[in-house]
């Protein structure tokens, strides 16, 4: 009788027969076989989840076969590199301009809330919003001499978090109270460049060490002055989704023609485009790199090639060249503040040519002069509501899939972009941005309303003092409308009482300036509407016309 021996750890070390082994080995052979089995099975379904093809990357990028499908298989692993660290990077936060000096403001950065002030130097430094006393928010404190006071309690604090004063103590920051680790508060670096605000959302000794070794990813476009646009100003908007849908939307330019159909594109208009991908770096802080043809058929004609850069954390560069030599560049920063909300900073820079360039630089210096509040209110309508409610509907039916993202049916090239995007994220930034709090994605607030995602006042007004200045300037032309107007009426009436005479001609011409001025200033008022929400139909919904 044979004697089958227990499969012991130390039985398959000792033994050169492994699987093989009929006595010892079948048990581990037929486990083996149901595990490569339901591996199997289990890719089958995920690559059929996804809809896309099972060539890589690499092929699509050695070969330059762009018939090739964008894959989610076959992943390229960032060896010998750690996961990208969200914690250790710069982020802009807020255009300096919007910055007051008076008071400290509230900003929300990867789920931290932050407190930002002015010190006595008059450079700008951040903190958590929290007093180490009793958690009061220090956003509602004061400034006193350069330094953060909180308004429950009258505690003081440095840009570096020391505390300097505790009033209920009567100690000083050389008392041993306010030199206990205890009482500082958790500080942040801080620079500004490009007239924004960027916060290193690390604190600590080490921190401060870390980021002064370290530069913001940033557009030098921007700065640059061949190019027009670039004396401009940065606009700042909060989109109401994760970061990830926002960077997915950047990074998809093939629905302007059918979302923002009759605004920056049409329907009738669109082409397949053909995305490929260029650079995909195996560091994580390196991102990557697609470039595309043009997505509408007008763009094709011209010559149109585009290359869209991400570089993390939050820096997307997109260039577009025509055959004619005209380029325009679109300088975008998308920062995650929260679950569910995403600051975005940009500007569109174009340059043309020869002396067209000049023109430009004229045009330039020229609408330089409107002010930043009103150009403000006439760009940032139509297109952002449609963005706002497309990618906010998105984002909450995303997190409600028990496969998030992997349940896109993704079958052409012109996704490339966001598949690389989602490859990144998910191979070498662990899956979800790194929110503090133990916070994730999922963890969205309450879904808003359309008359909700439709108020530019929480998008855009709130947060800068340009367009809050716009509303307090029209406000006081619209008051003095107003008198006028009604000054106007009192003489005609006085005049035609006093006379007992029927309407005159001065009395008509008075009537008539008066009602002009009401018209004015009802069209004043409509145009301050603007600044807290957006009306008229969110979709241009005319018929297309027939090919």
């Amino acid at each position: 009788m044979t004697v089958v021996r227990p499969c012991t750890a130390r039985a398959i070390r000792d033994t050169s027969v492994k699987f093989q082994d009929f006595q010892c080995g079948c048990l581990a052979s037929r486990q083996m076989q149901r595990l490569q089995s339901t591996k199997s099975r289990r890719d089958a379904r995920r690559s059929s989840s996804i809809g896309v093809s099972a060539a890589s990357y690499a092929e699509v990028k050695e070969s330059g076969d762009v018939t090739k499908k964008p894959s989610l298989e076959q992943p390229t692993q960032a060896v010998g590199k750690e996961p990208f660290a969200w914690l250790k990077n710069w982020y802009p936060v807020s255009n300096v301009a919007d910055l007051t000096t008076a008071e400290p403001s509230a900003h929300t950065l990867l789920n931290i809330k932050l407190v930002v002030w002015r010190d006595s130097s008059g450079s700008w430094a951040a903190a958590e919003d929290r007093c180490p006393h009793r958690l009061a928010p220090l956003s509602e404190g004061r400034i006193q001499d350069g330094n953060l006071a909180c308004n429950y309690h009258g505690w003081q604090f440095d840009r570096q978090g020391a505390c300097l004063l505790n009033p209920q103590s009567g100690q000083s920051a050389s008392d041993p109270a306010c030199r206990s680790k205890g009482a500082k508060a958790r500080a942040f670096p801080t620079q500004v460049v490009q007239g924004m605000l960027w916060v290193w959302p690390e604190s600590g000794p080490h921190a401060w060490l870390d980021s002064a070794m370290q530069s913001p990813a940033v557009i030098p476009e921007l700065e640059d002055p061949t190019w027009p646009g670039s004396k401009g100003d940065v606009f700042a908007t909060t989109m109401m989704c994760n970061w990830d849908i926002a960077m997915e939307n950047t990074m998809d330019p093939s629905h302007a023609n059918w979302l923002h159909d009759g605004f920056a594109g049409k329907w009738e208009d669109a082409a397949v485009m053909t995305m490929r991908l260029a650079e995909n770096q195996t560091d994580p802080k390196q991102g990557f790199l697609v470039t595309h043809d043009g997505y509408s058929k007008k763009q094709q004609a011209a010559g149109l090639k585009v290359s869209r850069k991400f570089t993390p954390p939050c820096t997307t560069r997109h260039e577009y060249q025509y055959k004619d030599g005209s380029e325009m560049l679109a300088a975008l920063y998308f920062v995650p503040s929260s679950p569910g909300r995403t600051r975005v900073f940009g500007k569109f820079l174009f340059r043309k040519p020869g002396k067209r360039n000049s023109m430009l630089s004229l045009a330039e210096g020229i609408f330089s002069r409107i002010p930043a509040g009103f150009k403000h209110n006439l760009f940032s309508g139509r297109m952002t509501d449609q963005d706002a409610l497309m990618l906010h509907g998105q984002d909450y039916t995303v997190r409600k899939d028990a496969k998030r993202w992997r349940s896109y049916f993704i079958p052409s090239s012109a996704d490339m972009g966001v598949v690389t995007f989602r490859r990144w994220l998910d191979e070498k930034a662990g899956g979800d941005v790194g929110w503090a709090g133990g916070a994730s994605s999922s963890d969205l607030p309450p879904q808003l309303t359309t008359e909700q995602l439709r108020s530019s006042w929480e998008r855009h007004t709130k947060d800068c003092s340009a367009c809050k200045q716009a509303i307090a300037t029209i406000t006081k032309v619209k008051t003095g409308l107003t008198v006028a107007a009604g000054g106007l009426l009192l003489v005609a009436l006085f005049t035609t009482a006093q006379y007992r005479s029927a309407i005159s001609d001065t009395t008509l011409i008075e009537l008539g300036c008066g009602a002009a001025l009401l018209v004015a200033r009802e069209a004043l008022a409509r145009w301050q509407l603007g600044y807290y929400v957006s009306t008229g139909p969110v979709y241009n919904f005319r018929k297309k016309p027939t090919q």
